[in-house]
C-alpha cells in the first residue's frame, strides 16, 4: 500500500434502481471527498459495476455521476441477480489485481456515511494489531429512518446447530462474527490471494454468507465496524411473515416462490451442504416440510424460536 494513497476497486452490480444507485453513489464520493480532507493518506477508489440490463435508465445517471472517476461498466445478460452480478464485476476487478489494496462491495441500495472508509480502514487496522493478519469488514448499516436499527453488517450464532443467531450492534471496537452482510463489505487484496472471490455456484443470495464461513475456515477474521457507517432498508419479509405468506399460496405458487433466484431454496441449501454439511439432510427436509406442509413448517420453527428478534 503506498504511503500516500490507498487503491480501492469498488464493485457494484445494478438492476432498476436509478434513484437509489444515484444516491449510493453521491454518498460514496462525498464520504471519498470528507476522509481525504481529514487524513494525508489519501483513498483513490475506482468502480467495477455491473449493468444486468437495466430498463430505467440507471447507467446514463451513473455515466454522468462517475463522469469525474475511473468506471469500468460490464453488461450482463438481465439473468445475472445479486450474487452473479457482484461476481461479475470482481472478476473484471482482478484484471487488474495488482493496482489493489482493497476491494470495497457496496450495494446499490446503501447510502454510506462519511466515516465509511474511516471505519472500514480502522478495522483492518484493528485485525493487523489484534490477530497479526488482514481479515475481511462488515460495515455496520442502520435504517435510514431510524438510526437506532440496526439493518446489517456481522451476525454470531447463539446455537449453531439450533441456526440461531443475533445481529451485533454497535460497540466500542469491531467484533469477530460468524456471518457477514455485504452491504458494505472491505476485503483486502491479500485475502482474495487467500480464498478468490464469490463462488460460482450462488445465483443471488447467500454468497456473503459463504465468503464469510470460508475465511473463518481459512483462519481469516471475519470483523463488524465499531460504528454504523451506512444507511440501508432491510426490505426483507422476516422468517415469520414469509412463512405466513406461504400458508397464504397454492402449492403450485410456492413451488414458483421458492425457485424464483431472489428467495432460492438452492441458494440456501448450497450454504448449508458447503459449511454446515452435518445439517444439510435435516436442512433439506425442513425446506420441502415448508414447500408442502408451511403451516407444520410454521408450528416447527416457532418451537425453535426462530421467529425471535435477532437484533
Amino acid at each position: 500500500m503506498d504511503n500516500k494513497r490507498i487503491q480501492i476497486a469498488v464493485i457494484l452490480t445494478c438492476y432498476n434502481r436509478k434513484e437509489k444507485t444515484k444516491k449510493c453513489l453521491e454518498k460514496l464520493f462525498l464520504a471519498q471527498r470528507c476522509f481525504n480532507k481529514e487524513h494525508e493518506q489519501q483513498v483513490h477508489i475506482s468502480l467495477f459495476i455491473t449493468d444486468d440490463k437495466c430498463t430505467d435508465g440507471t447507467f446514463d445517471v451513473v455515466a454522468d455521476i462517475c463522469k469525474d472517476h475511473e468506471l469500468t461498466i460490464i453488461e450482463g445478460d438481465g439473468n445475472l441477480y445479486w450474487a452473479g452480478g457482484m461476481r461479475t464485476a470482481w472478476k473484471e476487478a482482478l484484471s487488474e489485481k495488482e493496482r489493489w489494496d482493497f476491494y470495497l462491495l457496496l450495494n446499490d441500495d446503501t447510502e454510506v456515511f462519511n466515516n465509511v472508509f474511516g471505519e472500514l480502514l480502522n478495522t483492518h487496522a484493528y485485525s493487523l494489531e489484534k490477530f497479526n493478519k488482514a481479515g475481511i469488514y462488515s460495515g455496520i448499516t442502520c435504517d435510514i429512518n431510524d438510526v437506532s436499527h440496526i439493518t446489517y453488517g456481522g451476525d454470531v450464532f447463539n446455537t449453531k446447530a439450533k441456526g440461531t443467531w443475533h445481529r451485533l450492534a454497535e460497540a466500542e471496537s469491531p467484533r469477530l462474527v460468524d456471518m457477514i452482510n455485504a452491504n458494505i463489505l472491505l476485503v483486502p487484496n491479500s485475502v482474495v490471494e487467500r480464498i478468490g472471490i464469490f463462488p460460482d455456484c450462488y445465483v443471488h443470495s447467500c454468497a456473503d454468507t459463504d465468503y464469510c464461513m470460508n475465511a473463518r475456515k481459512n483462519d481469516i477474521p471475519a470483523l463488524v465496524t465499531a460504528k454504523a457507517c451506512g444507511a440501508c432498508e432491510d426490505d426483507h419479509l422476516s422468517k415469520e411473515e414469509e412463512c405466513l405468506m406461504l400458508m397464504g399460496m397454492s402449492l403450485n405458487e410456492r413451488r414458483k416462490y421458492v425457485n424464483h433466484p431472489t428467495h432460492s431454496d438452492a441458494d440456501y441449501l448450497m450454504c448449508i451442504k458447503r459449511n454446515m454439511r452435518y445439517k444439510y439432510p435435516v436442512s433439506w427436509m425442513i425446506r420441502k416440510i415448508r414447500l408442502f406442509f408451511p403451516g407444520l413448517y410454521y408450528k416447527i420453527s416457532k418451537h425453535r424460536g426462530l421467529y425471535k428478534k435477532t437484533v
